[in-house]
């Protein structure tokens, strides 16, 4: 008996979804991602207000706090940008090192609410002006070398959309531990979607509802 072949593992080989052609589809995932920055911000400017909200310590989540979770969604994001900038990109292949040394003055970013504003911020801007590298599509379509620490080193081909695509789901993750401390802890009262998946939106909004909508809610 014949084994069933299992689906190859790599996504690029994917068929892309039938209801979308690919720019519409690059131009979901930066939308997406620029909402769920836009979600962030508006509870830091509505809500978190005081650095001692931002650096309490979770007893829900031992070890963790408001800032440290908005320090590692912008790291992420950063570490995607970082290979786009001119002058990482000359002479070389694109890489993306989420394991990468950063600097200490990233801590500034989970004690200070200016700074996660301003962190966020510049991950916003990074993201908007992805469009501006000429075709959305053919950009989060490149391939990329991802490099991972497992402890050891390990190089992996991904595409800048599907990275974009982890990124956002990142930042979901850590916003869904936010909302725990900042609601059940803090007792501040944050939207009942920040935190929630894309998809969970959709399935929840009407089929009405345009998707543009959809993620305006993020």
């Amino acid at each position: 008996m014949s084994q069933r072949r299992l689906p190859a593992l790599d996504h690029k080989h994917t068929p892309a979804a039938p209801y979308s052609n690919h720019r519409d589809a690059a131009h979901a995932l930066q939308e997406v991602a620029i909402s769920l920055i836009d979600s962030g911000l508006r509870i830091l400017q509505s809500d978190i207000l005081t650095d001692e909200q931002l650096q309490h310590e979770s007893v829900l989540i031992p070890g963790g706090s408001l800032g440290k979770h908005f320090r590692h969604v912008t790291e992420m994001f950063d570490a995607f940008l970082l290979p786009l900038s001119t002058t990482t990109t000359a002479g070389g292949p694109l890489v993306i090192d989420y394991d990468a040394e950063l600097p200490r003055s990233r801590h500034l970013t989970a004690r200070s609410v200016s700074h996660a504003r301003q962190a966020m911020e510049g991950v916003r801007t990074g993201l908007a002006a992805l469009g501006n590298v000429g075709d959305l599509a053919s950009l989060l379509g490149g391939e990329v070398e991802v490099v991972a620490l497992t402890p050891s080193r390990q190089e992996l081909n991904s595409t800048l959309g599907r990275e974009l695509w982890f990124c956002s789901l990142h930042a979901i993750h850590h916003y869904t531990m936010i909302r725990t401390i900042a609601v059940h802890e803090l007792g501040l009262s944050l939207s009942p979607d920040f935190g929630t998946a894309p998809a969970t939106l959709l399935y929840r909004s009407r089929p009405s509802e345009p998707a543009d909508k959809v993620w305006a809610k993020l």
